[in-house]
């Protein structure tokens, strides 16, 4: 059984992922089609700087020159983890003052900064029963995350200095991210070792290695309408790419939720064939999401908001709850009717008035 969803939307502002570098990102841009298309539709390109080199440089002013929307997607070498989190906050700041300069120095325009936001997690992290066992710990003592203070301090500096030097700020968050602002914590934050960056778009990471393969498009059309645009597609890392059908679909779910769509990834969907469905589908079609996984991840969702919210208002709920219960056990206390005391002076009467037994 399916739960049906039609979209009446307008063609969103795409966003490609771009994670080629040096040769290969030169040879991608040297094809006529693909700059035609990009710059036809006003696509834009996320492009990956973990290296600042003469290759990026050009590639740049290539977009730049067929007015393709250029945002620079800051990461880090594959060695140090690629992304940010509150580990590393001191290379974030060194990141963006590097890419800053350089983009000066080459003379290229970027539309925006993108800063990607990802916890680091092993692998295993969510593999089995020690998996599990993982992130209670790190729940139990997320609280204690000496880091986050300072690394909330440096990054919200931090997004302030691009704005400053005129960029606008895009962020890409776990879903998760969601969930601990909706109750108003920072419990996920602390636990995941990340920060809810005060971006001017935050962009919901919905790829499909986010979540099991079985749940389809059920983390789309479950945190999409709470998200300012939303990232659909697979990353290139992966050995598997998704079919047409599915990236159709979550393309337009994701449309009918935001006007800000990316799509992992470019060099992908110019292997694949896609850039060019991409630009001719239809934004109003209809679109099945199945019903067992979109229940069963509204559900974790809805457990994940519970628990916030208990770890939030938990002491208070039960510090209110033990006066309510003293108010109830007072009130209780004023109705009982108290059992008249006996009249000694009564008795005594009584006692005088009985007649004397007579003794034989």
């Amino acid at each position: 059984m399916n739960a049906t969803i039609t979209t009446f939307h307008a063609e969103p502002q795409l966003f490609f992922f771009c994670e080629s570098g040096g040769a290969e990102l030169l040879r991608l841009l040297d094809r006529a089609e693909v700059l035609h298309l990009l710059a036809t539709h006003n696509y834009g390109v996320a492009l990956a700087l973990p290296v600042l080199d003469d290759a990026h440089a050009t590639a740049t002013r290539l977009l730049n020159a067929h007015g393709v929307p250029v945002v620079a997607w800051l990461t880090l070498p594959a060695d140090e983890g690629l992304a940010f989190n509150l580990q590393n906050y001191p290379r974030a700041a060194a990141a963006y003052q590097a890419f800053h300069a350089w983009a000066r120095a080459n003379n290229v325009h970027f539309a925006a900064v993108g800063f990607d936001m990802e916890p680091p997690l092993s692998d295993t992290l969510f593999v089995g029963w020690s998996g599990a066992r993982e992130i209670a710990r790190r729940i139990w003592l997320a609280r204690d995350n000496a880091l986050f203070p300072a690394a909330r301090a440096a990054y919200l500096e931090l997004m302030a200095a691009a704005r400053r030097d005129g960029y606008e700020v895009h962020a890409y968050q776990i879903p998760l991210i969601a969930d601990d602002r909706r109750v108003g914590t920072t419990l996920l934050q602390r636990a995941l070792d990340i920060v809810d960056l005060p971006a001017d778009i935050e962009v919901l990471m919905c790829l499909s290695e986010t979540a099991p393969a079985w749940f389809g498009s059920a983390l789309i059309a479950v945190y999409g309408p709470s998200a300012d645009a939303l990232a659909v597609g697979s990353s290139s890392s992966d050995d598997t790419i998704l079919s047409w059908d599915d990236l159709r679909r979550d393309l337009i779910l994701a449309a009918a939720c935001t006007d800000i769509v990316y799509v992992a990834t470019l060099e992908q969907c110019i292997a694949a064939g896609y850039l060019e469905r991409i630009a001719g589908l239809d934004w109003n079609e209809t679109v099945r999401v199945a019903t067992a996984p979109y229940l069963v991840m509204q559900a974790a969702r809805t457990v994940i908001l519970t628990g916030l919210f208990i770890a939030r208002y938990g002491k208070t709920v039960l510090a209110w709850m033990g006066w309510l219960l003293a108010l109830i056990l007072w009130l209780r206390g004023r109705r009982t009717p108290a059992h008249p005391a006996p009249d000694n002076r009564q008795r005594t009467d009584q006692q005088r008035n009985q007649p004397k037994r007579q003794k034989r």
